[in-house]
This record gives structure tokens, sequence and C-alpha cells, in this order.
């Protein structure tokens, strides 16, 4: 059974129905990767820029992962044993708050990878706090991450509310 090989860029672009730029800024994505046994890796999150275009480096989905192993090593496999199927989804704002109540409450300090990512657990908060979801609806995509190149560019199918 083919496994997760992780791109080393891929784009996020939303856009909208007529596939024009839909310039928002600070929507978040997660990368849901499918574990063969054990959990699944939900990695993020991945804000969007001014012109609405979220970059995601293959260091950022390692650092990720490597969070999910400092918070619960024997939950997880090696993220490269993951199905080689992700799904992208920008981020439903009860997972943004929950998030934010998370890192607030329980998890106070970044994780191991995290530290790759984030200047210190204030920065990762503020990320949650400013996230513009609500103003956004968007297309979940479900892709193949199998090496077969070496980056990727989607177009998210996008509108504002």
């Amino acid at each position: 059974m083919p496994s997760l090989l992780l791109p080393e860029k891929t784009v996020l672009r939303l856009v909208d129905s007529e596939h024009r730029p839909l310039r928002v800024a600070n929507v978040l994505f997660i990368v849901h990767t499918f574990a063969k046994r054990k959990n699944d890796f939900k990695l993020g999150p991945f804000g969007t820029d001014v012109e609405g275009i979220a970059t995601i480096l293959k260091r950022d989905l390692l650092a990720e992962a490597s969070a999910h192993y400092d918070s619960g090593l024997m939950d997880y496999d090696a993220i490269e044993d993951c199905l080689p199927i992700v799904e992208i989804a920008a981020m439903e704002q009860q997972k943004i708050e929950q998030a934010l109540k998370t890192r607030t409450n329980v998890w106070k300090s970044l994780l191991r990878g995290e530290t790759e990512r984030w200047a210190n657990i204030e920065e990762l908060r503020n990320q949650y706090r400013h996230a513009a979801n609500m103003e956004i609806s968007a297309q979940v995509i479900r892709v193949r991450w199998d090496g077969s190149a070496k980056g990727f560019d989607y177009a998210v199918s996008a509108k504002l509310r």
C-alpha cells in the first residue's frame, strides 16, 4: 500500500466562483492526513497572506508532526506511514475557538516542532485570534501526495459570507 510523501511546497490560492483571486488574509487551513493505523494527523494552522495565498512547506508539515509526537508519542505512527491521500480544509470557527482555548488553558507553551514555526506561544494564539475564517466559506479539497510532484498549487474555491 502506498505511503504519504510530503511535497516540498504546497500553495493554496483562494479563488471565487469565476476563478478570480479572493484576497482574504488570515484564513487558517488544516492538512488532515489519514493514518493506516493509530491516529490521523491534523497539521496546522497555515494562514493566507493579504493576497489570499497560503504557502505550506515540507519543513512546516514536519514541524507540526513533531508537535503531535510531543503531545502523545504513543498515539501516532510516523507521518510517512499515513495514506497518500490528504484533505485540506479551512478551519471551522468552532475549531479555531477550541484551539485557542486549549493553547491558553492546557498546552500553554510551544511543543517540540512548533518552535520552528512560531517565536512564542502568544504568536500562535494570535494566529487563532485574528483568523478570518468567519468571513468565507471554502471548499474542502482532497488530494494525493504520493511523490508524483515536488510541489503543488491548488485553487481553493471560496466565497465571502
